[in-house]
């Protein structure tokens, strides 16, 4: 027969493992409601980001080739731009990208 401290102990471990579950499907689900996959983009939105990334990657270049130097803030700058690409809406993507952290 189970004593009550039994009882209670397994009800904790059974209570911790639904709250790991819980806070799990919570990622998911943020990360689905953070996240765009590449499904959701037309073929005109690939272009113009493209189009974007391209246009920001010769003017970094050229940048470099008039003044003779590179900015480390570009850097970071660059990598924001790039990665908000798989932003459905950036302040939730940044919200969720910075939850990992």
């Amino acid at each position: 027969m189970e004593t009550s401290k039994e009882k209670l102990k397994r009800e904790i471990a059974e209570a911790k493992k639904r709250l790991e579950q819980l806070e799990k499907e919570e990622k998911s689900e943020s990360k689905n409601m953070a996240i765009k996959k590449l499904a959701e983009f037309s073929d005109e939105e690939k272009i113009k980001f493209f189009d974007k990334m391209y246009n920001s990657a010769i003017s970094e270049v050229n940048a470099v080739i008039e003044c003779g130097y590179h900015d480390e803030d570009c850097a970071q700058y660059g990598w924001e731009s790039y990665i908000e690409i798989l932003a459905k809406d950036k302040d939730l993507f940044w919200k969720y990208f910075n939850s990992l952290i």
